[in-house]
């Protein structure tokens, strides 16, 4: 028993021994970014838990500098917090910044990495994302997207003005852009108050809800196949409820798929597909199986959705909030559209009203963190050494904020956007990256943002927004996932204005 328990001892030393030598000789190899201390193993517990870490981040910036080294569980995690370092990592580097860590849990929702989105950087990712693109140019063409667009909000737009009493225009949002993106991905026109669109927004609000602040198996992923906490289970039962809707949709359309004919998104995938058949690539057939195809449109719906009714709830905020800025634009879309449908042609005359969904997309912290990224090899970043496999976080929260480039950063400004002669600056401005860039630039950027202004432009055009009597605009925020922030809830009353 006595020499049982030497052993033991004997080899808990040896193990701490040799842990404290790679530690010893890792630190020598490499010039690693200053950060807090913190628990072995723990990490920054406080940190990692909380909703809120972009501000905490950007505050130990200022301590530690923009290139800031933190622990999540036994993990290094490095947080970028300037403009400087972020385009040396995400342009001047872009390839050796371009891969995914591994998440425990996006294994699941990605069947293993089938996705654009959080898959790493090689080969079949950059054919996948560029069969993606393809669809998309497929779907942009022509006015399909406008017309979308304008019957969804055609009908939301009757609802809201049946409101006698102030309402919570989030919820208009919510399912505003649910049926959005339903139409467009789906090619269904459903009525505003079907039953399986609202069934299908209460699970992604669920979803959002309940994993807002990550699982304990992505920090020690043996968990899962040990003891797997109740958190995971559920994980599982909801990803399989939601892949569901998606391949349920996806072979509709494999079923009644004509070349010729476009319905949507998913029919621009399948003409993607059918082309690269044409072609006879094999391999490429093997990379365009049903599963990559549905993990794409996964990617497009729900991060489409969500980004995009958080940005509206955020512009709606601000135009109540500014009632002088709503005026202004309202002016402008007069000017330029009066009492006839707002057309994605009309976009390069609306430039005071797109220069404030750009401010919006600024100051309204919709993703606080970006997407993380990955060294796939060993590289530098503003003067440190970042060993290939590091986890490496953009905080677009400091980025949007940052005072060397945004006077009165707190301030809602949409003439940051415009040049001398009131027209939108061509040059996107230095610090501003609501859609990332390089490699792991947002794939639907080029959807969101017309669509996006069409949205905002329809509405102020027929509404007066404004707060009900004697309420003044609540400057709070609410955080209610990982990084995500929008406006704590806020009622609206609407008038319809009169037109010439």
């Amino acid at each position: 028993m006595i020499n049982l328990s030497l052993n033991i001892q004997t080899v808990l030393a040896g193990l701490s021994m040799g842990l404290f030598v790679y530690y010893v000789i890792k630190r020598i190899r490499y010039r690693f970014p200053p950060g807090p201390w913190c628990i072995p193993l723990m990490g920054h517990y406080k940190i990692y838990t909380s909703f809120d870490i972009p501000k905490k981040v950007e505050e130990l910036s200022k301590e530690y500098g923009p290139v800031v080294r933190l622990s999540f569980g036994p993990q290094s995690w490095i947080f970028l917090n300037n403009n400087d370092v972020v385009i040396e990592a995400l342009i001047k580097r872009k390839a050796d910044f371009a891969g995914r860590p591994h998440f425990t849990s996006g294994d699941v929702f990605t069947e293993g990495g089938k996705d654009i989105a959080l898959s790493t950087y090689s080969p079949t990712w950059k054919f996948h994302r560029k069969i993606a693109g393809k669809a998309l140019r497929h779907y942009l063409q022509g006015d399909l997207l406008e017309n979308m667009i304008q019957d969804n909000m055609e009908e939301f737009l009757n609802k809201m003005a049946q409101e006698k009493e102030p309402f919570i225009f989030k919820t208009y949002a919510d399912l505003m852009v649910f049926h959005q993106l339903y139409t467009i991905c789906f090619g269904e026109k459903r009525p505003i108050d079907d039953q399986e669109v609202k069934d299908f927004l209460k699970l992604e609000n669920d979803f959002i809800e309940f994993f807002g602040t990550g699982l304990l198996e992505d920090i020690v992923p043996y968990l899962k196949d040990i003891y797997p906490t109740a958190k995971w289970k559920k994980l599982i039962r909801m990803t399989d409820e939601i892949l569901h809707v998606l391949r349920t949709k996806f072979k509709q359309h494999v079923d009644t798929f004509k070349p010729d004919f476009n319905r949507d998104f998913i029919d621009s995938l399948l003409m993607a597909r059918q082309e690269a058949e044409n072609e006879g690539d094999e391999s490429a057939m093997e990379k365009l199986e049903d599963t990559y195809l549905i993990q794409t449109l996964s990617n497009i719906f729900l991060a489409g959705v969500d980004t995009t009714r958080f940005t509206m709830d955020w512009f709606v905020y601000f135009m109540t909030r500014f009632p002088e800025i709503q005026t202004k634009c309202q002016e402008e879309i007069d000017r330029v559209i009066g009492s006839r449908h707002p057309s994605m042609k009309d976009r390069n005359n609306l430039d005071y009203t797109e220069a404030c969904l750009f401010e919006t997309l600024r100051l309204g912290n919709v993703t606080g963190l970006g997407v993380p990224h990955m060294t796939i090899c060993d590289t530098q970043v503003g003067g440190y050494d970042i060993p290939k496999g590091t986890t490496v976080i953009i905080n677009l929260r400091a980025l949007h904020r940052d005072t060397k480039y945004w006077k009165d950063p707190e301030k809602f400004d949409p003439y940051r956007f415009l040049d001398e002669k009131s027209k939108m600056k061509t040059v996107k401005p230095e610090s501003w990256l609501p859609f990332s860039a390089g490699r792991r630039v947002c794939l639907g950027e080029t959807v969101a943002k017309p669509e996006l202004l069409l949205m905002c432009v329809n509405l102020l055009q027929r509404f007066d927004l404004r707060l009900p009597d004697g309420v003044q605009p609540n400057p709070e925020y609410k955080a209610i996932e990982f990084a995500v922030e929008i406006p704590s809830d806020y009622k609206i009353i609407v008038k319809e204005r009169i037109r010439n």
